[in-house]
């Protein structure tokens, strides 16, 4: 007889299980990463995760609800009461490696890793030159980051931001994995509609208002601009797309659960950003096969597209060069045609498997 392998024990380490690029990272992976060990999320707060997990992935969490912090006392104690319930989530259930993602987490992921001897694993998901943490994070992140295993960067411009403060050895660029349930739902039959479709949340970091004022100077009067996704700017948007009198050719749809479908269907993907982290949408956009506008901002576009090769690369907040760009992208099927095309095979690196695979190796270069 056999014995069977008995599985290592992570666990990963999140604030919350909502409808985020990094929470949608943390389930594809802890959901894929089952087959080799026990794994487990460790989240701030109880949720109801927004992205399916796998029946062996074990959800675990600290407290019912972390209320706003008024001031550094406030921050301190919560985050203090987070960390013993890690510490005591980590010894009871023996976890032999933590998986932070996001600041806070990562700091609590160090700190609770440091005082059980465990090694740990954090991953950095925004692009810090543009996202400024407050004094007391900046303070817990040069104390702590240093004393990871490792530290998971996307793109190259944020390992060389981390470069002097982190050991080289210990930067590791590592991108999302699109998920496989996305993958699986990507189907070329689909009648495609002459939508222009950007996904992302309404704020000032995804600029739709640039691109909502490009799309009312579009030449061809027949195509609609879908947005999907919530946020800040939503009603400040719905004002300005009445202003332009759009409201029959523009539609802001937000809390999508079956996003396939828009992916599957639209004609083209334009993407107004000024800064990302890694800009996932954009990724999950080439891999449906939309050919794609986007801004060269910090960070990542530049890393996909070739510009005329496999897709667009604009200037940020210019309307005229966007306006440009999807004049010619409407009037030219072949253009369509050849830029999905291209787009698919530069992010086929991101296929699940690709990419879980160069986890594995870090998380046994850490155990």
């Amino acid at each position: 007889m056999h014995n069977k392998k008995v599985k290592q024990k992570l666990a990963f380490v999140i604030p919350s299980l909502g409808a985020g690029g990094a929470e949608r990272v943390v389930s594809t992976l802890a959901n894929t990463l089952t087959t080799d060990y026990e794994v487990y999320i460790i989240s701030f707060i109880k949720v109801v995760p927004f992205y399916q997990l796998h029946k062996d992935v074990r959800l675990l969490h600290c407290v019912d609800n972390v209320p706003p912090s008024r001031n550094i006392f406030n921050a301190l104690k919560s985050n203090y009461i987070l960390l013993k319930k890690i510490n005591a989530i980590v010894k009871k259930e023996k976890i032999q490696l933590l998986i932070g993602f996001l600041t806070s987490a990562n700091v609590l992921s160090v700190l609770a890793a440091k005082s059980n001897s465990i090694p740990c694993i954090i991953s950095e998901r925004n692009n810090p030159n543009k996202n400024k943490a407050n004094k007391f994070w900046k303070l817990l992140k040069s104390f702590s980051y240093p004393k990871a295993n490792f530290l998971v960067v996307q793109t190259r411009e944020i390992k060389e931001y981390y470069a002097s403060s982190v050991d080289e050895k210990k930067l590791i660029i590592l991108p999302n994995p699109i998920s496989n349930e996305l993958s699986l739902k990507r189907d070329n039959e689909v009648f495609k509609e002459n939508v222009i479709l950007n996904v992302g949340r309404l704020t000032n970091q995804k600029a739709q208002d640039v691109l909502i004022k490009s799309f009312s100077e579009i030449e061809d009067k027949n195509w609609k601009l879908l947005i999907i996704g919530e946020g800040p700017k939503k009603k400040e948007y719905e004002q300005l797309i009445e202003n332009l009198d759009l409201k029959n050719r523009v539609i802001i749809k937000s809390k999508i659960q079956n996003i396939d479908k828009y992916y599957n269907s639209s004609k083209i993907f334009a993407f107004t950003s000024i800064f990302e982290g890694f800009p996932n949408a954009l990724i999950e956009a080439m891999h449906f096969g939309i050919p794609s506008i986007s801004t060269d901002c910090p960070t990542g576009p530049s890393e996909l597209i070739k510009d005329g090769i496999n897709g667009f690369l604009i200037p940020m907040n210019n309307e005229e060069v966007l306006t440009e760009k999807i004049n010619q992208l409407i009037s030219r099927e072949d253009l369509r045609l050849s830029f999905g095309k291209n787009g698919q095979k530069a992010v086929d690196q991101f296929k699940v498997d690709a990419v879980v695979k160069q986890w594995n190796k870090i998380i046994q270069l850490s155990i």
